[in-house]
């Protein structure tokens, strides 16, 4: 799954690299999480992509959904019409997941290898009337062999040359998995403080070790 992610370049560095103009209300943040407002770069109703602030998460009557699986996004009729219409990606540096052995959960920081932005594939969905934004689901997939010993599901993961045929709907799920397949990931243990969103600081991304960790929770 993904339930926490990164978005920390600095707004003119960003627009440059993703070659639009970016909403006021984008800040940079080490620690995003589920309900926020988020960067989504999407087509909407232009030819061309342009970047806006969406809710992460979709709320029905039963669910809040931050996730759709791209194996059945197609069919399930919660998300088959924004698989074919309203595809968007969600820039970011890395994700946060956390290993659960029954005892203790350790967060790990997962980001690609060479360090650059990448672009998590994602559905939206229009605002209802009472509601001020849009809203994102982040697609996922089973994850990389290298990192099924901390969770067994990560983000579809798209690279930036990517992106345009992602929005046009010219991938379809196979193409997509493949590229995503592609994407090479670090990953390391990092603070827990990350558990509480209210911690938004470069810290959360640094490695860490479970003593030095324990010792900083302290304090």
């Amino acid at each position: 799954m993904c339930g926490r992610y990164t978005l920390h370049v600095q707004k003119q560095k960003l627009a440059k690299a993703i070659a639009l103009a970016l909403p006021d209300a984008y800040e940079p943040d080490y620690n995003i999480g589920p309900g926020r407002e988020v960067l989504s770069i999407a087509n909407r109703a232009r030819q061309t992509p342009s970047a806006a602030m969406m809710q992460w998460g979709l709320r029905t009557p039963q669910n809040f959904h931050i996730n759709a699986r791209i194996e059945t996004a197609d069919t399930s009729p919660r998300f088959r019409d924004s698989w074919h219409a309203h595809r968007c990606l969600l820039p970011a540096n890395g994700y946060y997941e956390w290993y659960q052995d029954g005892i203790t959960k350790q967060p790990y920081y997962i980001y690609p290898e060479q360090g650059e932005l990448y672009y998590f594939a994602g559905l939206w969905f229009p605002a209802p009337k009472d509601a001020p934004f849009p809203s994102v689901v982040v697609l996922t997939t089973a994850a990389h062999d290298s990192l099924r010993d901390i969770h067994e599901r990560m983000p579809v993961i798209l690279p930036n040359n990517s992106s345009a045929d992602w929005l046009d709907g010219a991938l379809d799920k196979r193409d997509t998995l493949a590229l995503s397949d592609k994407v090479s990931l670090q990953k390391h243990p990092v603070s827990r403080r990350v558990n509480s969103v209210h911690n938004k600081d470069s810290q959360l991304i640094e490695a860490t070790s479970a003593q030095s960790d324990d010792q900083m929770m302290l304090f």
